[in-house]
């Protein structure tokens, strides 16, 4: 694969990120990270697929209290290290209650460590997020 195949691999796996977040599709967002997938926020570091896995699950009910209205990720450098690559940029969106009620937007910065796996596939395998003051 060229440099270019690999950075439009890295854009697919973005868009398919928004998509699964617009859509609601937890399967579909956590079936892009490694298994050793770390995230890292203003909480505690959570570990392995499997743990972020159950803190979503953890959170599905206050999760599903939303609809998501947009979404969008714009990534200012995306660079290839061989079967790893970083990206980094901004984040925003908005969301509004199921039941009614008014949007709410939310913005911030997001860090990223992607891995590609043996099938060839790049998965997200680190990624550090802070949300911008309300």
């Amino acid at each position: 694969m060229t440099l270019d195949d690999e950075r439009r691999a890295i854009e697919a796996l973005n868009q398919h990120d928004v998509q699964a977040v617009l859509s609601g599709d937890m399967r579909a967002i956590t079936s892009q990270w490694t298994d050793d997938f770390v995230v890292l926020s203003s909480g505690p570091i959570v570990r392995g697929k499997a743990a972020n896995v159950a803190m979503v699950e953890a959170g599905a009910e206050q999760i599903n209290a939303f609809v998501p209205v947009d979404y969008v990720v714009e990534f200012e450098e995306i660079t290839v290290l061989g079967d790893y690559a970083y990206e980094w940029g901004t984040f925003r969106g908005s969301m509004r209650p199921r039941g009614g009620g008014e949007t709410m937007s939310y913005s911030g910065k997001l860090l990223r460590i992607l891995r590609r796996e043996p099938d060839g596939a790049w998965k997200m395998h680190r990624t550090m997020m802070v949300s911008d003051p309300n």
